[in-house]
């Protein structure tokens, strides 16, 4: 059997927005994978959102929740990868939605020892086809129509949607939690993401920092790993709490969490699986 994927989707509320990023993922040239929905405390009830969607999927779809309290990204991401049933993982935020052929380039780069990470387009919310018209026709982000979203003054970074066979890999080794692949083994090993981050900001890139640090290459192939964020309200750019926890693992190049997947206790979070049929 060819490699298997889990992706891991951090939602909050918004399903009409979850059903367009699940019709995304239901056109994928590769189809071997899993939904793991890592959930931050919804308001919103999705049990029958993804029973209609769980049979588009071979491996079904898992839904990973806790109490909302407060902005726990990083939380309930860790308890999607304890849950999560293959190596290969592959993590995005429900607002971005993976061109046709996302997964399947992420699975052709990604090795242990290396993370493989991706930018992203950003779209008009009013531009985004419907969950049908994803199913019948895709997403139809081809560069000439991004060109024109463009000069509409509904797109930005539209470089970000142009595949490439060569020159796609960048320098910037930051790490983007909207867009980024790697292999549990390599998670586990610097313990998941770090569970101190409460609020908007960096919870992400100071994974990145910590996978550096443990010997883990990030690769930013930006041209090839392609998907289009919804753009929304941006949250508060300054986070000052978020800030100090970044600055310390920087200093002191800590790279295991204290709080992350080791720390997960039975029963501190909910699991609803949405099987196929014949599963």
């Amino acid at each position: 059997m060819s490699k298997a994927a889990s992706i891991i989707i951090g939602t909050y509320n918004d399903l009409d927005i979850l059903e367009a990023s699940l019709a995304s993922f239901a056109v994928q040239s590769f189809r071997n994978f899993e939904i793991v929905i890592a959930d931050d405390g919804s308001s919103q009830d999705y049990a029958p959102i993804l029973a209609a969607w769980s049979p588009r999927f071979t491996h079904g779809i898992q839904h990973v929740t806790h109490k909302k309290h407060g902005f726990r990204k990083a939380r309930v991401l860790n308890r999607a990868i304890r849950v999560s049933r293959f190596e290969h993982l592959i993590f995005v935020d429900m607002d971005c939605l993976p061109r046709r052929d996302f997964i399947a380039n992420h699975l052709a780069h990604l090795r242990p020892g290396a993370v493989i990470a991706g930018r992203r387009v950003h779209l008009n919310r009013e531009v985004i086809p419907t969950p049908t018209d994803i199913l019948e026709r895709g997403l139809g982000f081809d560069p000439l129509t991004l060109l024109k979203l463009w000069l509409k003054g509904k797109a930005r970074v539209i470089e970000h949607g142009i595949s490439l066979p060569f020159f796609y890999e960048s320098s910037n080794n930051s790490l983007q939690g909207s867009n980024f692949s790697v292999c549990k083994t390599d998670l586990e090993a610097v313990n998941g993401f770090n569970e101190e981050f409460e609020g908007w900001g960096k919870e992400d890139m100071e994974l990145g920092l910590r996978f550096q640090l443990s010997g883990v290459r990030v690769r930013n192939l930006r041209n090839r790993v392609i998907q289009y964020h919804l753009l929304h309200q941006q949250q508060p750019s300054d986070n000052p709490a978020s800030d100090r926890i970044y600055e310390r693992t920087k200093a002191l190049r800590t790279v295991q969490s204290e709080r992350g997947l080791a720390q997960i206790q039975p029963g501190d979070f909910a699991l609803s699986r949405y099987p196929t049929p014949n599963k």
